[in-house]
């Protein structure tokens, strides 16, 4: 995610350069043939071409703005994924009564599981593998028992759930903090739901190929409206409007996958490491890992 108050050109430009290069030519041509050429046939009149910009433009808007509203769940759901990380630390560390050492064990346990959780649910998002993360979180055992299973993140909920009804049929938990849990856990797996339904539903093919080709065509199509007016200045004004549609189009295409792991996703590493850092200083572990810094005004 871009945290800078201004947008890097050099993460910008070279998306468009390539496109805008070929337009200028492609304007400078037509230009030349217009004016020196005596191709006058080339002009035409700039009404239709101003009805379908205004048609693409709103067209862009749209799609910019269902492609906003993905990343902007994806953003809240990791959100509610700190709150309830830190809500089950909490509950795991007060309403499970610790009659005995191996029951503070299972305390811990419980946060460890939790903090291994959000790295596994990362990595599942980002289509990475998970263990290098978990090895420094879980014993050898648990990692084990683990690899049994091919969703790690709903194995990790799984085995929660057990340590939690192990603590209720022991006595550790009455059935108002158990269930008090256990919808913790619920909410849990309703993020991690919502996280997979966006990154396994992408946007209809539709909105992805249309406005292209959309733009593509008016770009193509907008020097010939400028001839007129603008003669030999023309490449320099299609360019510009050119650019306007080109960066629209990008845009959407860039946010419409909040967890790509690429400079416009969900800062899930960084929401990670803070919660790790919370839930390590909840259960006063001597090894707190430093916070995530933004390098080049990105954070990921």
């Amino acid at each position: 995610m871009i945290v800078h108050d201004h947008l890097p050109w050099l993460r910008v430009w070279p998306k468009v350069f390539k496109r805008l290069c070929a337009l200028f030519f492609y304007d400078f041509s037509i230009a030349a043939l217009y004016v020196f050429g005596g191709m006058k046939f080339l002009s035409m009149s700039g009404m239709p071409i101003t009805i379908l910009g205004s048609a693409i433009g709103v067209f862009l808007a749209f799609r910019t703005s269902s492609a906003y509203d993905r990343w902007w769940e994806a953003r809240t759901l990791w959100g509610g994924l700190v709150n309830y990380s830190r809500t089950l630390a909490r509950q795991a560390l007060t309403l499970i009564t610790p009659v005995s050492h191996e029951a503070r064990d299972t305390q811990r346990l419980l946060v460890q599981l939790q903090i291994a959780f959000t790295h596994a649910l990362r990595c599942h998002l980002r289509g990475q593998n998970p263990y290098p993360e978990l090895s420094g979180v879980l014993d050898d055992e648990t990692l084990a028992w683990l690899r049994r299973y091919k969703n790690v993140p709903a194995a990790i909920l799984l085995k929660m759930g057990q340590e939690t009804s192990r603590a209720f049929e022991e006595g550790r938990l009455d059935s108002i903090r158990f269930a008090a849990i256990d919808e913790t856990l619920t909410q849990l797996t309703n993020v991690q739901g919502a996280c997979e339904r966006i990154k396994n539903t992408p946007l209809p093919r539709q909105y992805d190929y249309f406005p292209r080709l959309l733009v593509t065509f008016f770009c193509l199509l907008l020097p010939l409206g400028f001839l007129k007016d603008f003669g030999l200045a023309t490449p320099i004004a299609s360019t510009f409007v050119s650019f306007a549609f080109i960066v629209l189009d990008s845009i959407g295409r860039d946010i419409e996958t909040p967890f790509a792991n690429s400079v416009h996703d969900t800062p899930m590493t960084t929401l990670t490491r803070n919660i790790e850092i919370d839930l390590r200083q909840h259960v006063d572990d001597r090894y707190v890992p430093a916070e995530i810094q933004s390098v080049g005004g990105l954070m990921y």
